[in-house]
């Protein structure tokens, strides 16, 4: 997934459940600039702060790829 393309789907989730950057920012723990940022698709945004907003808009963000399928089956028989 593209920054824009993820900064487009928060945006879009945020609005659908009627909340705006400052509300969103709050219920996720960030300030309002980090919301903006990533609405914008700035990359200046922490991986802690991406995953507080995923949750907080109820979102996965989900792995793909031509191994992803062989690390997972890695990391059960490690467990």
């Amino acid at each position: 997934m593209q920054i824009k393309d993820l900064a487009s789907l928060i945006a879009f989730h945020r609005k659908k459940a009627g909340l705006t950057q400052v509300e969103l920012a709050e219920f996720s723990g960030v300030s309002r600039f980090v919301v903006q940022d990533l609405e914008a698709g700035n990359g200046r945004t922490s991986w802690r702060h991406i995953e507080s907003i995923l949750q907080s808009l109820n979102l996965e963000l989900e792995p793909k790829g031509s191994l992803v399928e062989a690390w997972r089956q890695e990391k059960e028989s490690t467990k």
